[in-house]
């Protein structure tokens, strides 16, 4: 891979060292970072490297740069499989908040002046969250034909009624949001993550990866934190939420229409569709395993998922009845 690396770029790495998910190393201060791009489209990586160079240029000294080959090209093969190099500058080790992270990358990716079609996801969830449901359904549908094989189906074909019921609710939800309100300056679109957690950060020591963005609503990115923390934390999390949510708005309140869109990603149980399809599509007894654990671990904990939803308004102090933001009344 080294050897290929000069050949591609130039470039004479000393070794490769683990970054999160990535290979990295560093020349003279600066790290770069191999991205397999396989999965993406060509159209989806000009993109990427438009938005990539536009958060540069509005100063945002954490978003890792493209680097072309020899040739000029943004794309290289290595080891039969197609990769970006990326660089980065090293930031210095210290404490971020999130919240404000977030919402100054929101800021700036908002003024982002040209068309998106490739990476652009606003305005789509209702859509493919119907497609995703209905692929689901009917896969479902063939296990409780054929019979649960093993413990894992047993617990898929009990538990999919229930799941099918939240994500309804959630597709519900976008659907009287979009009817009943009207989205503010504060609802254009910006620049997401494709999932942005707590780890997202962490793992690349604040390197911001192009190839992780797309274009959504910013709430997108605020509801998978959320969600991250609450199933990692528990009852524990919402000290840490508020904290979040406050930081946040600080620098990017969001309108009635921005906090219900948050709450229908919180309503789409998309922990609980992931966790069955990473199952089926694992070749990995071990894997499969986990997965079953993690599924096992959702469902005994429905009731207390249900109380932190049936109260997330409340919780974090939102008069919801002021702001006209209906509210889903089973879970209360």
């Amino acid at each position: 891979m080294i050897h290929e690396l000069f050949e591609q770029y130039g470039i004479q790495p000393s070794e490769l060292s683990p970054l999160g998910s990535y290979q990295t190393f560093w020349i003279r201060n600066k790290i770069y970072v191999l991205v397999p791009v396989g999965q993406f489209q060509e159209e989806e990586l000009v993109e990427m490297k438009h938005l990539s160079d536009f958060m540069l240029e509005q100063g945002d000294t954490n978003v890792a740069a493209f680097v072309p080959t020899l040739q000029g090209y943004y794309v290289s093969t290595i080891q039969e499989k197609n990769y970006c190099l990326l660089r980065g500058t090293r930031q210095a080790d210290r404490q971020i908040d999130e919240g404000s992270e977030l919402a100054l990358f929101h800021s700036r990716g908002r003024m982002y002046p040209s068309e998106i079609s490739e990476l652009r996801r606003i305005g789509e969830w209702r859509e493919l969250w119907e497609k995703r449901l209905d692929q689901l359904e009917r896969f479902w549908q063939s296990k409780v034909a054929s019979h649960p094989s093993n413990q894992f189906e047993k617990l898929f074909i009990e538990s999919f009624p229930y799941y099918l019921g939240m994500a309804e609710n959630a597709i519900q939800y976008v659907v009287d949001t979009e009817i009943d309100d009207e989205p503010q300056l504060a609802d254009a679109g910006t620049i997401c993550y494709q999932r942005f957690t707590p780890l997202t950060l962490t793992h690349t020591k604040r390197l911001k990866i192009p190839t992780e963005w797309i274009y959504d609503h910013p709430s997108r990115d605020m509801a998978e934190w959320i969600r991250h923390v609450y199933f990692e934390q528990g009852d524990d999390a919402s000290e840490s939420i508020l904290a979040f949510l406050q930081n946040y708005e600080k620098i990017n309140p969001l309108s009635a229409f921005g906090w219900r869109l948050l709450y229908a990603r919180l309503l789409f149980p998309l922990h609980y569709f992931e966790t069955v399809e990473r199952y089926y599509l694992s070749g990995s007894d071990a894997l499969r395993e986990a997965y079953q654990d993690r599924l096992e671990s959702f469902l005994d904990r429905y009731q207390q998922h249900r109380r932190f939803l049936g109260s997330f308004y409340d919780a974090i102090g939102l008069p919801a009845q002021r702001l006209g933001i209906r509210e889903v009344d089973w879970l209360k």
